[in-house]
């Protein structure tokens, strides 16, 4: 049996990711609190914004 090391940069992206996610879900806790809704972590799509008619 092998074993093989880590890939370092894949090792900075995860850790990177799971920053990411832990400071979206502090903003989001921030946000709903002292409120009793639930924390949404989920985003909506951004929508593209509407081109004037001439």
């Amino acid at each position: 049996m092998t074993t093989k090391k880590a890939d370092p940069e894949a090792v900075k992206k995860a850790e990177a990711e799971k920053r990411r996610l832990d400071e979206e879900l502090n903003e989001a806790l921030e946000d709903t609190f002292p409120a009793s809704d639930p924390v949404k972590l989920t985003q909506p799509d951004p929508h593209p914004e509407p081109t004037p008619e001439d």
